[in-house]
């Protein structure tokens, strides 16, 4: 197996954490960017430290996307795949949404991944590989619900893959979404396990997702192991 450099963005996050975990497990390098430190970061940075770098960067904040972005723009270090998590869903009535609401949203569920992808993209195609995989909500189908519609509708923003990714086919770079459905995480926990054993009876399956689940998928479309899948956007909900 060839150990590859995977960038992983909203590392602190229960599927983010699932990710890092899986591919760190599978004998790759990976950079963990996050926002919220972490405990379940810090034990796997000690168990892993060879192969675990840690970037605290807050998406919402411009000078700190730029850094991450000149980093990766003068070939610090080769990121051969790019999973992009990072985001914000903050609990906002639709009536009462107001300018800065969608601005926050967007700047950290959008802005970020667009200039990232387009940096990575360029980098990827002159070395012949890469696999970038974009995080998105099933809400997006659903047209988002009465508390989360900034969150779906900057996800689905994200959801727009460039034109000119069809090109980077050639040279083996592969670009995908995934619609990620219901979860188990602490977020929908923290939301009451009423809440979430209702919203689970919506789903076909009956039952949320488990982080790991969802990492699986995600992984596999980033890893060497997809040969031929992109331009795709996948659900992983359960049958919603």
């Amino acid at each position: 197996m060839i150990m590859r450099n995977i960038m992983i963005t909203g590392a602190s996050s229960d599927i983010g954490l699932a990710c890092v975990n899986l591919s760190l497990s599978e004998g790759h390098k990976v950079h963990a960017v996050y926002r919220r430190n972490s405990d379940e970061l810090n034990s796997l940075k000690e168990k892993y430290s060879a192969n675990l770098k840690l970037l605290k960067v807050d998406f919402s904040t411009k000078n700190q996307v730029e850094k991450l972005l000149n980093e990766i723009n003068i070939h610090k270090e080769r990121i051969d795949s790019y999973i992009g998590l990072a985001a914000v869903r903050d609990n906002i009535e639709y009536n009462k949404i107001n300018y800065d609401d969608l601005i926050r949203h967007f700047k950290v569920n959008v802005i970020p991944h667009v200039l990232i992808v387009r940096s990575l993209g360029k980098i990827m195609c002159q070395n012949k590989w890469g696999r970038i995989v974009i995080g998105s909500s099933i809400g997006v189908k659903f047209g988002g619900g009465k508390y989360s519609y900034c969150y779906s509708l900057t996800k689905y923003a994200s959801e727009l893959i460039p034109n000119i990714a069809k090109k980077w086919a050639k040279n083996n770079v592969l670009y995908n979404v995934v619609r990620i459905g219901v979860t188990d995480t602490k977020i929908m926990q923290n939301n009451g396990e009423n809440k979430l054993r209702k919203r689970a009876e919506m789903i076909p399956m009956k039952r949320p997702a488990s982080p790991a689940e969802i990492a699986n998928l995600v992984y596999w479309l980033s890893s060497g192991k997809n040969t031929y899948i992109t331009g795709e956007t996948i659900s992983i909900s359960g049958g919603e």
